[in-house]
């Protein structure tokens, strides 16, 4: 796989209990792993292993508390791509429990941003939860349900549909990351 990517959007889907999680080739780039790891399933640990290692623990620590509660995920944070790279991406996941409240699935979206995000680095990210960053903003409906057609188009193995999906994750991507950026400036001021 190339490394000039621009405007990469990559998805994942992970199955808790199995500790198994299926990405494309675009997710798989980003945290360093073969293609093959990413259809096949790996470990979560596989992908913390990918993050850059000064942001690693607070992420791994962010993403296990939206494991226990459930919910929304958001971060922006650096990887470390087998190239030599360093990509800064924007990722949101929804997690999910069954009715005994057991963690059980999550899904999710990593938008590169590097071009946007040239200069500085480490972490910030938020549960979006709370008051803060309501999980029913309109944008965030729209990008749960656009990784559900996301994951259909691919079953259905179209792939022109899926670069057009891919395009709506990633303008979704942007302006999530735009709200972000905005609630954080609110809460500076």
């Amino acid at each position: 796989m190339a490394t000039d990517f621009t405007d990469l959007t990559g998805s994942w889907v992970w199955d808790i209990p199995a500790d198994q999680v299926y990405a494309d080739d675009a997710a798989a780039f980003l945290f360093g792993l073969d293609p093959d790891q990413g259809q096949t399933g790996c470990p979560v640990d596989a992908f913390e292993a990918g993050i850059h290692p000064d942001d690693r623990e607070a992420v791994a620590s962010l993403f296990r508390a939206t494991v226990a509660t459930g919910g929304v995920f958001v971060a922006e944070y650096r990887t470390c791509p087998r190239d030599g790279s360093v990509r800064r991406v924007l990722e949101r996941g929804h997690f999910y429990h069954d009715a005994a409240g057991c963690p059980r699935r999550a899904h999710g979206i990593i938008v590169d941003i590097t071009d946007r995000k040239l200069g500085g680095g480490g972490f910030a990210t938020r549960q979006a939860q709370g008051d803060d960053h309501p999980a029913d903003h309109p944008l965030e409906r729209a990008a749960d349900l656009c990784m559900a057609a996301r994951q259909a188009v691919r079953e259905a193995n179209r792939p022109f549909l899926l670069k057009l999906v891919d395009m709506v994750l990633l303008e979704l991507g942007r302006e999530l990351k735009g709200l972000m950026d905005a609630e954080r400036r609110r809460r500076l001021s």
